[in-house]
Parts: structure tokens; C-alpha cells; sequence
């Protein structure tokens, strides 16, 4: 967490943004969001880095594998993977339906 916390800190001061705000902004996305360590995904690993592109996206794939669902993103190396993505367009226009 305070690798985290110090991360977006840094990434603020560099882009020019309030700090102290994305680490609420954070925090408050850590109330919601799940961490799953890469030890859980584990059993999809091998099938989610024959299918990406970028070797370093793998787990959220083995994820999206495990659970059957959807990915939200806007990364290219995404698309066209035999799995469904959900760019930020499909998302809004999704709930504004």
C-alpha cells in the first residue's frame, strides 16, 4: 500500500497534479478494488501469455480468463485476443442507456 501511495505521488508531482488529491483518489479506488496477487492467477498464466502481445499485460488477461469477463481498456494489445474488451466510449455510452 505505501508502494502504491508513493507511486501516485510521484506520477502527480510529475504530470503537474494535485498529490495529496490522487492519493485520496487511490484510496478511495482501494475501497472497491480488489488486488489479486499474480500466485492466484496462476493456472491462466500460460494461455494468457500465448495470446497478448505485450508480455507484461498477462495477468490481467489470466484474470479476465478466470472470471469470464470482459476487459475495460483502452491498450490495443487487448483487442483481438479472443476475449471481449470495453473501451471508455462503450462504457459511458453503456450507461447512459
Amino acid at each position: 500500500m505505501a508502494e502504491a501511495a508513493a507511486y501516485v505521488t510521484d506520477l502527480a508531482r510529475k504530470r503537474g497534479l494535485d498529490a495529496e488529491v490522487c492519493a485520496e483518489a487511490l484510496l478511495s479506488l482501494l475501497l472497491i478494488v480488489q488486488v489479486v496477487e499474480n500466485s492466484v492467477l496462476g493456472s491462466a498464466k500460460e494461455e494468457a501469455l500465448a495470446r497478448i502481445r505485450d508480455k507484461d499485460d498477462w495477468p490481467a488477461l489470466a484474470l479476465a480468463l478466470q472470471l469470464e469477463c470482459a476487459i475495460w481498456t483502452e491498450d490495443q494489445d487487448f483487442f483481438g485476443i479472443g476475449i471481449a474488451t470495453w473501451t471508455t466510449n462503450t462504457v459511458e455510452r453503456y450507461l447512459e442507456s
